[in-house]
């Protein structure tokens, strides 16, 4: 009767585990990012702060990612802006000014898993720790 009952511990356990590798509820999930705003001209964008992280569906072939900072006389320093997949480096663009600029990448081929993590790195943050302005993520290929 032990045997059993270790035995059924340890398979809930690895189901656990096995769920807890990929859940659905996991592509709703962000991080570093603030509420959504809207711009004078209609684009809808939330801040980041030095680092944000999203997921995206797995299937996608390709993300394209609209960014921005603020340029003033406290904050004229220019921003790296590093995009990664699953902790890869996968593009980067170097802000010098208020102008949107797109971070463009392929994805890998789909693994296993049902989400990738998109991460989103500033080199610098202005006043309140504001990183970029990103755009909504547009995905390509699915």
């Amino acid at each position: 009767m032990r045997r059993a009952a270790i035995a059924a511990l340890v398979v809930a356990a690895l189901a656990g585990v096995w769920y807890l590798r990929d859940p659905p509820w996991l592509i709703d999930q962000r991080t570093g990012l603030r509420a959504p705003e809207r711009a004078a001209d209609g684009t809808v964008y939330r801040w980041s702060g030095a680092h944000a992280s999203f997921f995206v569906p797995a299937d996608a072939r390709s993300v394209r990612i609209p960014v921005a900072t603020t340029f003033d006389a406290r904050d004229a320093q220019p921003m790296m802006v590093s995009a990664f997949v699953d902790d890869v480096r996968a593009a980067r663009v170097l802000l010098s000014n208020e102008a949107w600029q797109t971070l463009a990448f392929e994805l890998p081929p789909r693994g296993s898993r049902r989400v990738r993590r998109i991460d989103i790195r500033t080199s610098v943050v202005r006043d309140d720790n504001h990183g970029v302005k990103m755009g909504e993520p547009q995905l390509g290929g699915r």
